[in-house]
């Protein structure tokens, strides 16, 4: 029943993502070996991989949106997907079932992903994903992980210090320096061509963030090194604390995503969609659930509030009273290392 009313939620919300037609017709340059024109105006800010991606959901564009069994599909996927964990790591727990589907179903009629960059949503998985590789002793597909976040979106290199999670730090900083060096490597074919003008971008500053307390209007590329190296301090501090807890492969990501965007001064409010996937994988995985919740509805409603600061750092406070308050289980397959 979940399932039907997702589908039908994510019909009625769906419509055509943002740059979708600019990222495909870029993704055709690419296919036919265009290279020095993909990223030839500062306007293209996605990687190559999202490029080809979003080439793919093209094809399920209709007149007025995306198709509707793509829509469907998508919203009975997530609502499904979230209760089918909930039931895997917490059988008979109705409650955080129901609490979770909810969770998932507003999201999808926010509606998440056609209000942005639908690829992207997929970083937080990755960097989960990575951080369990990484627990195994599969340090090279952790990092393979990670670099194919990076070549979805640039951002996702903030994920890098989430390895610290996994093992110690030198078997992380391999693994994290390996991430980094295919990521930017997906990106060497069209800096090559001397036609790469991604770093020439002006943003507007959003209003509620950091930046525009400072009373900063616009910024460039110049104020990322910052904001990187906030961000990827922030994480490798809550991974390197939590790499003994299970509860480090979803809070780490959860905490990594909500760094960026708290830190971040341009206001989009996809930005908050990989927040999303990650609070919703930190309600079903983890033990007592109560607290996470009420965070994944906090950052449901800072998503549609446009003040990312405030309601970033309140998540963030939601989240360390999560992970230092509140026992966890422990479960095989997350933690497999003990």
């Amino acid at each position: 029943m979940a399932a039907v009313v997702a589908a039908v939620v994510g019909v009625l919300t769906a419509d055509v993502p943002p740059d979708l037609a600019g990222f495909a017709q870029a993704a055709d340059l690419l296919l036919r070996g265009r290279f020095a024109e993909v990223y030839a105006t500062p306007w293209n800010q996605a990687g190559p991989a999202q490029l080809l991606i979003s080439r793919v959901l093209e094809f399920g564009v209709g007149e007025h949106g995306m198709a509707w069994p793509v829509a469907a599909l998508w919203g009975a996927a997530l609502v499904t997907g979230v209760m089918w964990l909930c039931g895997r790591f917490h059988p008979g727990d109705l409650r955080r079932e129901a609490v979770a589907a909810l969770l998932a179903l507003l999201w999808v009629a926010v509606p998440m992903p056609w209000y942005g960059h639908p690829p992207e949503i997929l970083v937080p998985v990755l960097w989960a994903y990575g951080i369990v590789c990484q627990r195994r002793g599969r340090d090279v597909a952790a990092a393979g992980l990670l670099a194919l976040g990076i070549a979805i979106a640039p951002w996702a290199i903030l994920g890098v210090p989430c390895l610290l999670a996994g093992s110690g730090p030198i078997r992380a900083l391999r693994a994290g320096l390996l991430a980094v060096a295919l990521g930017v490597a997906c990106y060497l074919p069209f800096v090559l061509t001397g036609q790469f003008a991604m770093f020439a971008i002006k943003w507007r500053v959003g209003v509620g963030t950091f930046a525009s307390l400072l009373g900063i209007e616009q910024i460039g590329w110049w104020m990322r090194p910052l904001q990187a190296a906030i961000v990827a301090g922030g994480v490798a501090l809550v991974a390197w604390r939590l790499r003994r807890s299970p509860v480090a492969v979803t809070a780490v990501p959860l905490a990594a995503a909500l760094l960026r965007v708290t830190t971040d001064p341009v206001t989009h409010g996809y930005y908050w969609f990989p927040v999303a996937i990650a609070s919703l994988l930190f309600v079903a995985v983890n033990g007592r659930w109560v607290i996470a919740a009420a965070l994944g509805f906090v950052a449901l409603l800072s998503e549609s509030s446009w003040w990312p600061l405030w309601g970033g750092a309140a998540c963030l406070v939601l989240l360390l009273v999560a992970v230092g308050v509140l026992r966890f289980t422990a479960r095989p397959s997350l933690d497999p290392v003990g």
